[in-house]
């Protein structure tokens, strides 16, 4: 398993300064087709409504904080941060939830222009400090027209794209090879991408794109329109790519390739390690024992409190010399096991330190 944290006997300092992050979620792809045929817009925001949702990050919360009390004021703008272009209940819009912060686009507004940009704006009062503070997000998102139909792949996140904690079990991510206003998947097929700067090599994707492979703990379906990513997968932002492929010799469009992309993030706290000792860090004579304990912190939180434990947490043993001891769990086992460790006079000749590494 991997390592998701190490400490050693020491004083941690959780008083952080506030941070805010915020990011929309779309239940759309952030491309409609507009098909001139037959004067149909795909997908149609009209019948099914496009739905914006923001979402408020403080560095002290593991949740969701949009609609705590501290919000006092949620807006969102049209293309710019103007009185004009300001978005108010009524019309093409309409304003939901508890702070009026989830926007549905009940039309197809892009008739006109080839993208538009939704500004959501956010007023957050620090209750510590009593400063107000702003935090700002936006989504753009683009109309394709052709004049004799068009083929082209859209991929979205259809709940949402943001991993927070184990808030988010997975995250599906789904691409789609559309053809004028309907969805072809009779004779076509799939491949994921990630991005990776390490891919010198062109695997399908592009200069620059990884294939994704089905890992235990990371992706499943990744030759599906439906990849399911886990959050092993991410640290901090993966961006994904669908290259769909029509695989029909009697398409116009036969043995072309299709692609969109799709990001997901990962807005997990890290995991810090505190260790405390029962009887400090001083034994006296060679007599006397203490028990160190491994007490891990999220987003100043304590967690994994309770047995069974959720972690796997290992002891190793370095000598006054600063040298591991090979032995310290048995003859050939270096670590000892636990989320506490029991230290006694005959562990220590001189100092010894203490090092734990939970997985």
């Amino acid at each position: 398993m991997p390592i998701i944290a190490t400490g050693e006997f020491s004083v941690v300092d959780y008083n952080d300064s506030i941070s805010l992050q915020m990011f929309i979620s779309s239940n759309k792809a952030h491309t409609q087709i507009y098909s001139p045929d037959n004067d149909t817009y795909t997908p149609d925001w009209s019948s099914s409504n496009l739905i914006l949702t923001p979402q408020l990050f403080v560095t002290s919360s593991s949740s969701d904080v949009i609609t705590s009390s501290s919000v006092t004021s949620v807006t969102w703008y049209k293309d710019s941060e103007t009185s004009a272009n300001k978005i108010t209940n009524g019309g093409d819009y309409g304003l939901s939830g508890a702070k009026s912060h989830i926007l549905t686009v009940k039309n197809n507004v892009l008739i006109g222009s080839p993208n538009a940009n939704f500004i959501c704006v956010v007023e957050y009062t620090d209750s510590t400090t009593n400063l107000d503070l702003t935090c700002k997000s936006d989504i753009t998102f683009s109309l394709v027209s052709s004049g004799g139909g068009i083929t082209a792949a859209m991929a979205l996140c259809p709940n949402g794209n943001v991993f927070k904690n184990d808030t988010v079990s997975s995250i599906i991510a789904e691409c789609d090879l559309w053809r004028g206003s309907t969805v072809d998947q009779l004779q076509v097929s799939y491949q994921w991408y990630v991005r990776d700067a390490s891919q010198t090599t062109d695997a399908g994707g592009g200069i620059g794109w990884k294939k994704v492979t089905n890992t235990q703990n990371m992706y499943a379906g990744a030759t599906t329109r439906q990849l399911t990513v886990y959050p092993d997968a991410i640290t901090n932002i993966g961006v994904f790519k669908c290259v769909i492929t029509d695989t029909d010799s009697t398409s116009p469009t036969y043995n072309g390739k299709f692609y969109d992309t799709i990001t997901i993030v990962d807005q997990s706290d890290n995991i810090a390690v505190s260790c405390v000792s029962t009887g400090g860090n001083i034994l006296k004579n060679g007599e006397g024992s203490t028990t160190i304990t491994a007490r891990l912190f999220r987003g100043g939180v304590e967690i994994d409190t309770t047995s069974p434990y959720s972690y796997t947490y290992k002891w190793y043993k370095y000598t006054n010399d600063e040298v591991l001891d090979p032995d310290f769990g048995g003859t050939g086992i270096a670590y000892k096991t636990g989320k506490s460790l029991v230290v006694g006079a005959s562990d220590v000749d001189v100092r010894a330190t203490f090092r734990v590494e939970v997985e």
